[in-house]
């Protein structure tokens, strides 16, 4: 791409600054740039005085993006950013040395270098490292939204650590899924971090492996976390420093095994990593690793172009009533027929109806959503790859079946259209069409489970060849190559995180999801890729709820305070409830003949054998396994607030060996064979409903699509953070435990009613599909976004210099002033604030002190006598004084 060249006069004239950038950051090293960059220089200044334009290849087109020399900065793209920024002398010879690499995946090699928002997250966390000694092992959280390199990010870490500092630390990096470890050590072996030594011979087969790799110093070992499998193990004091990088963060931190991992290496430095936010209760990760050491959000990568805009658009259907109360009839008979069920089984069920299984999975309803799907992605045929997700494994066969079948019947329609058709320009695009038709190709992509072939079989399907395909075929690759005809997949889980398609536009959804989840999937579509203008997310089960619930959650602080959302009025009441529930959660296992503590006491092969046996005591009949599974889940939300040096060794023993037995009571209902219990009542709900055609989208371009990056979730996030919430007084443990118990046990599926069941959850279904009040959702995030953003831009508005002075002047306001009242006010205010500030720098901790506070107070009163307008009465000065105080000690609290 050529540069056109600019004048030396338009160079100083456009600013002064950037002369001085010239001959501050160019002049010493300037004859090396064309031996450094070769033809890839974009810029060469001659003598700092004649510009000289070379070539930019697409290498290198990153050098424009360079919008930020703090990421505190909004962001610009003027040339002395630029300048200040890559052509630093010390941010230069930074970036040769420590951010360029050479990735040699597919063959190919790719010049890599990092982008603004690396260099400057990167640094940061070097940063953090650098000061290890006084974070207590807690780098931060490095939170990069989904699509912005965050591999490459670990990749410019760990090879500047290790270049940088003395005594070449380990660096563990950390996965919780095999594809996401080989991902990531095969992305490090390409880009030849690890020598000429292959990525299998860093990565730990098991946790005896990952303990004898730790006791050495190897320079990288990429391990899943599942692998720190060994609570015993001897705690290991290296010489050396080992950095732990672990992805995806907040799935990993919050367990068993990495509590292990806390055990084995208690020196050790954190770092996550993650591509959503820090949920707003999400206290564990924040507690492992410390506040955001560096914040890359949605919005800002969509600014920097880093990732493309998402559209939403929401395409589900509406249901009618069900026919007639007959199905209640139908689906009890069924049940009978079946004879005794267990309790796990009869959970398994409960779990279904709560979660609309069969009203989302009917045959009706998924036929529709496969005739849509052709018509609507056959009219995009030109904008690239497309990911269906499914409710289940089962539904994403049933989809493939389906579409195939309307697919065909497209294709024929289209033959006829060309038949038909009188222009030949009209014709020739309709037979590049129908070739893309013909040509592409569809996949199901699931995991392997037990038994699958005979399940399927159950539900009329059969998966052989699909997992056939699965098996002899690379699809994730094909998928990958934008020229492959591989153009649609349907998934249920696999894919949906960690997945990086470029060219992947369109994604279908059709099952409920929320929070990270949510949001990770969505961001599947947002990837650059040439010719790709935006990613479009396709609903039809109508997510607008969870993604609202997703912007609500997404309110921790940027600095990451754990501990900030606490449930209880002080620690020792949660410590206490904590302890009491412990206490009931065991007496009710020995009310029912089973001692935890010979559970705790045992050794690894008694221990399996005393597991089976407490979750077989607690398993049946349903009212036991509902009150245990009450006691445990209690305790399980409170334990997460608690901070490790609050647990003893006595109730972490407790509270891991009661969660062990609900684990147990967990995996019974998960392997619970309900299988033919749900093709019939699948087939049932399928015979009773109806659609209503009335509100079925009929064309593609009858729904309007939302621009998702026009919401500024950061914004919002600021927002929700302002408003404190409340400190939840918690109830007698008994009292909240009975409560929940017996909420628990009027949903009882025995004695439901389903048909009363199914027009409740139809009701709340059409009341989440409606398109107006979707549409509405998006309206009103959309304006609040621009609401808060006006109201930012205020203080410019009212003529003052900063937010600050506008918010004490809102301090100070009243109704019914004057003009010339409020112009003395705002004075007042300017006055006031600079005066406090500058009161605030001469001192230490000023509102830990009853002195410094008292003469702050008396600062502000005799100010505020001296100069607010007359229509002030004197009995207002104390109120005002107080609420200035007030205002002053909550925003400047924190400053020494």
């Amino acid at each position: 791409m050529a540069i056109s060249k600019p004048s030396l006069s338009e160079l100083k004239n456009h600013n002064v600054e950037v002369e001085n950038a010239f001959n501050e950051n160019y002049r010493d090293y300037l004859d090396t740039i064309p031996q450094l960059f070769y033809h890839n220089a974009f810029i060469i200044f001659s003598n700092g005085l004649e510009a000289r334009v070379g070539t930019i290849d697409s290498k290198w087109k990153f050098f424009h993006e360079w919008k930020r020399l703090t990421e505190l900065d909004h962001g610009n793209i003027e040339l002395p950013t630029m300048l200040r920024g890559i052509c630093k002398k010390e941010n230069f010879l930074d970036l040769l040395e420590n951010y360029i690499l050479y990735d040699h995946s597919d063959g190919k090699t790719v010049k890599i270098m990092a982008r603004n928002h690396q260099y400057l997250g990167v640094n940061q966390a070097v940063e953090m490292y650098r000061n290890r000694e006084y974070v207590n092992g807690k780098l931060g959280v490095f939170w990069h939204t989904q699509g912005s390199g965050k591999s490459y990010s670990m990749l410019f870490l760990a090879c500047k650590i290790r270049r940088k500092f003395a005594g070449l630390p380990t660096i563990v990096i950390l996965t919780d899924r095999e594809e996401l470890n080989k991902q990531i050590s095969d992305t490090f072996e390409n880009c030849g971090v690890l020598g000429n030594v292959k990525a299998k011979s860093f990565i730990a087969s098991s946790g005896d492996d990952l303990i004898t790799k730790l006791k050495g110093n190897p320079s990288f070992i990429f391990s899943l976390i599942q692998k720190f499998n060994k609570p015993d193990a001897e705690p290991i004091y290296p010489d050396h420093d080992i950095i732990v990088i672990s992805d995806e963060a907040h799935r990993t931190q919050n367990g068993v095994f990495a509590e292990n991992l806390l055990h084995l290496l208690p020196t050790a430095n954190r770092i996550g990593f993650t591509g959503t936010p820090l949920l707003r209760d999400d206290n564990i990760t924040a507690r492992t690793f410390g506040g955001y050491v560096s914040i890359y959000d949605f919005k800002r990568a969509v600014d920097d172009k880093a990732t493309v805009p998402l559209y939403y658009e929401n395409r589900g259907e509406r249901l009618k009533e069900l026919k007639n109360p007959e199905i209640n009839e139908e689906i009890a008979a069924v049940l009978e027929q079946a004879g005794e069920i267990d309790a796990s089984q009869q959970t398994k069920l409960e779990r279904e109806f709560a979660k609309e299984v069969h009203l989302l999975t009917a045959p009706k309803r998924l036929r529709i959503v496969a005739k849509d799907f052709v018509r609507h992605y056959s009219d995009l045929w030109t904008s690239g790859k497309a990911m269906v997700v499914c409710y289940n494994k089962v539904t994403c066969v049933r989809m493939y079946n389906y579409v195939q079948e309307y697919w065909q019947k497209e294709i024929e329609a289209l033959k006829k259209q060309i038949s038909k058709s009188m222009y030949q320009q009209e014709v020739q695009e309709l037979k590049r069409k129908l070739e893309w038709m013909q040509q592409t190709e569809m996949a199901v992509v699931v995991s392997q489970e037990q038994n699958e072939i005979q399940a399927f079989r159950k539900w009329g399907l059969d998966i052989l060849p699909h997992r056939e395909k699965m098996e002899k075929r690379e699809l994730d690759k094909e998928f990958k190559n934008t020229e492959n005809p591989l153009r649609v997949v349907f998934v249920c889980a696999m894919w949906l995180t960690g997945f990086d398609v470029k060219s992947l536009s369109c994604l279908y959804i059709d099952k409920p999801m929320k929070a990270h989840t949510l949001m990770q999937t969505i961001a599947r579509a947002n990837r650059v890729a040439d010719g790709k203008d935006n990613g479009l997310i396709i609903d039809y089960i109508g997510i607008v709820k969870a993604l609202r619930k997703a912007l609500a959650d997404y309110t921790a602080s940027p600095e990451g305070g754990a501990g900030s959302n606490d449930p209880t009025i002080d620690k020792q009441e949660l410590i206490k409830h904590v302890a009491e529930t412990i206490s009931a959660a065991t007496a009710f296992l020995k009310e029912h003949d089973f001692e935890l503590q010979e559970l705790i006491d045992a050794d690894t092969f008694l221990k399996l054998s005393l597991l089976r046996t407490g979750a077989d005591t607690v398993c049946e009949p349903i009212e036991i396994r509902k009150s245990y599974c009450t006691y445990i889940t209690t305790l399980l939300k409170l334990w997460k607030f608690l901070d490790r040096d609050d647990i003893t060794q006595e109730m972490k023993q407790s509270k891991d060996a009661l969660e062990a037995i609900y684990k147990e009571l967990q995996k019974k209902r998960k392997h619970a064979d309900i299988t033919n219990l749900s093709v019939a009542i699948n087939a049932i709900v399928d015979e009773h409903l109806e659609l209503d055609a009335d509100n079925i989208v009929a064309e593609s371009g009858s729904n309007r699509r939302f621009d998702i990056s026009k919401i500024d979730f950061d914004l919002l996030r600021r927002e929700f953070a302002k408003k404190k919430e409340k400190n939840l007084i918690m109830k007698d443990i008994q009292e909240l435990l009975q409560e929940r118990i017996a909420q628990m046990m009027a949903a009882n599926p025995s004695r439901i009613n389903f048909y009363e069941k199914y027009q409740e959850i139809i009701h709340n279904y059409n009341a989440e599909q409606n398109r107006a009040s979707i549409e509405k959702t998006f309206e009103d995030l959309i304006h609040l976004t621009e609401e808060l953003s006006e109201e930012e831009k205020r203080y410019l508005r009212e003529g003052f210099e900063n937010d600050e002075q506008l918010s004490l002047y809102d301090v100070l306001f009243k109704d019914d002033l004057s003009k010339e009242d409020i112009k003395k006010l705002k004075k007042v205010a300017k006055d006031l604030l600079g005066k406090i500030k500058s009161m605030l720098k001469t001192m230490d901790h000023p509102f830990d002190k009853q002195e410094t506070k008292a003469s702050i107070v008396i600062a502000i009163r005799d100010l505020l006598w001296q100069e607010l307008p007359e229509s002030y009465s004197d009995e207002s000065i104390t109120y005002y004084r107080d609420a200035v105080f007030n205002y002053i000690s909550q925003r400047y609290g924190g400053v020494a």
